[in-house]
């Protein structure tokens, strides 16, 4: 019997009001193109927010670095726009930075633990660790972290 009575409703009449409902007949707004080098923290405007704060014009290796924490306070790395200072005293000016996939390759002139000679220092930022990774030919292998402040 229900059944009987559900099939006999009337439908509702093109005239009859409709509440609650909104038509949006507005194009949306395309979204931007993905930037694979932004989202990986890559090049100089990417990067996370956190610990990687940075002057714009500015490349991301800029700053003061250590091993670990606990040697931010008096054995740190500084690393401004054209040099490189380690708290062991080895100085490397900057001849050529370029971008590369992860980081830079920096085109140096070092100084460390003997004569001055042509280095290519390679920094790659490990986003998980939040960390800087160095490689050279000049001074030994490290991954550093930024210290802050």
């Amino acid at each position: 019997m229900l059944l009987v009575l559900a099939a006999c409703r009337a439908e509702p009449s093109a005239d009859a009001p409709v509440d609650n409902v909104e038509v949006a007949n507005e194009v949306a707004e395309p979204l931007p193109d993905a930037d694979i080098n932004a989202s990986l923290g890559l090049g100089i405007a990417g990067g996370p927010e956190s610990s990687n704060q940075q002057r714009e014009g500015t490349h991301r290796f800029v700053g003061r670095w250590a091993a670990e924490e606990g040697l931010c306070e008096n054995a740190a790395w500084t690393i401004t726009e054209t040099e490189l200072r380690t708290p062991a005293g080895s100085v490397c000016r900057f001849a050529d930075v370029r971008e590369a996939p992860g980081g830079y390759d920096i085109a140096s002139r070092c100084t460390a633990e003997g004569p001055e000679r042509d280095d290519v220092l390679e920094l790659r930022f490990a986003e998980s660790a939040n960390a800087l990774l160095f490689d050279s030919e000049s001074i030994a292998d490290v991954g550093l972290i930024r210290c802050e402040g």
